[in-house]
């Protein structure tokens, strides 16, 4: 992991940023900025990916527990369609660093794919850095969390005819069928569920 040389470098508060959130025709973008303990370590701990929910919501409760701080960025659909996807995940990293920075400043940044020149600290932007990273990999997994309750326990109930609570706001079959039915909901990223003028 990139942590252990850079410990060894010196630097005690790394922390790592990723999102969840790129992909969904509906609801909110989210990003996260954890910073965890020199020489961390945490069985099982890898991309929220790889995870079942009740693995990723284990690791969640325990990041909550340990981890020096935790920020975390959120952006809805709306601004998702007037700023465009890359803008929309560059803002939401800056916010979950802008957040986490109010509980503890970190020393060294690893974030997921996206370059952020205006950062004050030296920082990595990698392609899959949540495979090198525990720090980006833990980000990754309360952003997900984080994500996935919202769109449970907020959008489903306000829009229950989308089936929020199983799929999250994704592109399935299901969903594209009760758009096809219900039409857009306020919830839905016009940008990417239009095309030409027409839905899809």
């Amino acid at each position: 992991m990139l942590e252990e040389e850079l410990w060894e470098q010196g630097y005690k508060r790394i922390g790592g940023v990723d999102e969840a959130g790129r992909g969904p025709l509906a609801g909110p973008l989210v990003a996260s900025c954890v910073i965890l303990p020199p020489g961390f370590h945490l069985p099982g701990l890898r991309d929220a990916k790889k995870l079942s929910p009740l693995e990723r919501r284990r690791i969640f409760d325990l990041l909550c527990t340990h981890a020096l701080a935790i920020g975390v960025g959120v952006l809805g659909e709306r601004w998702i369609d007037v700023l465009g996807i890359q803008k929309a995940n560059q803002f939401v990293f800056k916010e979950a660093i802008r957040r986490v920075f109010l509980r503890q400043s970190p020393d060294f940044l690893i974030l997921d794919w996206w370059k952020i020149p205006s950062l004050t600290v030296p920082y990595l932007a990698l392609a899959h850095a949540e495979e090198q990273s525990i720090s980006v990999a833990s980000a990754s997994i309360v952003a997900k969390v984080v994500r996935d309750q919202m769109m449970e326990e907020f959008y489903h109930p306000l829009f229950p005819q989308y089936g929020f609570v199983q799929h999250k706001g994704y592109g399935t079959t299901f969903h594209r069928k009760q758009i096809e039915r219900w039409g857009l909901s306020s919830c839905h990223r016009r940008s990417f569920c239009q095309r030409g003028g027409k839905v899809f």
